[in-house]
């Protein structure tokens, strides 16, 4: 006899808190981290909160902020080939030179439609979860296949 997967409602779906989807167990950094500790640590991970020693969110990176990095300016013709060629990634450069300083947060509260939502409306795909103005989790387009996982076993 196969086992009957459990029914994806939709609207009970849009309807749940991200608390129940968001990811606790996240990348955190102080300001002067170095960009090769954000490089390290991301390797299972989309995105990275800077907070400072209190919890207080300072900043956020998500690969999206690395991946601007590593492209030229698009404006290379202005600055010049030499510019280009001396150009180099700066292992040592403290994160807080790269960080998002006013990313859109989320709360726990949040449902997964309105999250949904922000993430079409924005096309952010990584948010810092912020309770009391302390981070206390992520949540991502990953947190959302994680969820989906459950239903589709």
């Amino acid at each position: 006899m196969d086992e009957e997967k459990p029914k994806l409602n939709i609207a009970k779906l849009s309807k749940m808190p991200i608390r129940l989807a968001m990811e606790e167990k996240f990348l955190r950094l102080s300001p002067d981290d170095r960009v090769e500790d954000l490089i390290k640590g991301l390797e299972h991970r989309t995105c990275a909160v800077v907070t400072d020693e209190s919890g207080k969110l300072l900043g956020f990176i998500s690969v999206d902020e690395i991946i601007n990095l590593l492209l030229p300016p698009s404006d290379y013709v202005l600055v010049g080939l030499d510019a280009l060629r001396e150009a180099h990634f700066d292992w040592d450069r403290p994160v807080k030179e790269i960080m998002n300083t006013r990313p859109i947060t989320l709360s726990p509260g949040d449902t997964l439609g309105y999250a949904l939502s922000m993430m079409l409306e924005t096309g952010v795909r990584q948010f810092p979860v912020v309770e009391r103005k302390k981070v206390v989790g992520t949540f991502s387009a990953q947190s959302v296949i994680r969820l989906l996982r459950v239903f589709a076993r």
